[in-house]
């Protein structure tokens, strides 16, 4: 009788997805790996095939282990494929460069100010009272004596930073 051998099949990566970690500090990046064809089932690699898995989403990550090298083999270890390179982007934590604080010109007058200065990688928010209400504009006009709790983060609500509290002080009436 004639020995038939068949060689595996080579898996082929038809979709690789990714999301960058949503907040500072936060490792919750994912990659998911998409292929067809090939052997059976498959092992996914995301660091050049230091370590398999049989799960073709990967999360848990960050951009500290930049750049991710994908490769798709058949689970009994054959026809390894490479696939793209992914890096991942941190989020950038906005910078407070200065706060200007006015108190209150007169008694029971509510023209106290603070103006907030902030740099940071596209656009920020503004908050006077530990992040409960959120303004585009880094200046409160229009405030009483009092302390307020100088927070700023990026547009899409990720990164808040904080600056000391600001005291405003009322004048006293005689």
């Amino acid at each position: 009788n004639p020995v038939i051998l068949t060689a595996p099949n080579a898996p082929s990566i038809t979709n690789v997805a990714s999301a960058d970690p949503t907040d500072c500090n936060v490792a919750d990046g994912t990659i998911t790996i998409s292929a067809t064809g090939g052997s059976g089932t498959y092992e996914y690699s995301i660091n050049n095939g230091g370590a398999w898995q049989l799960s073709n989403t990967f999360g848990g990550l960050d951009a500290s282990n930049n750049p991710y090298q994908i490769k798709v083999r058949n689970s009994s270890g054959t026809c390894e494929v490479v696939g793209a390179i992914v890096n991942l982007t941190d989020k950038v934590a906005p910078t407070i460069t200065n706060v200007t604080p006015t108190n209150p010109t007169d008694c029971g007058v509510n023209d106290g100010t603070i103006t907030i200065t902030a740099n940071g990688s596209g656009a920020l928010q503004y908050s006077i009272d530990d992040g409960t209400t959120w303004q585009a504009s880094g200046a409160f006009p229009g405030l009483t004596g009092g302390t307020y709790q100088i927070r700023v983060r990026n547009g899409d609500g990720s990164c808040m930073v904080s600056a000391p509290d600001v005291i405003l002080i009322d004048k006293i009436a005689p």
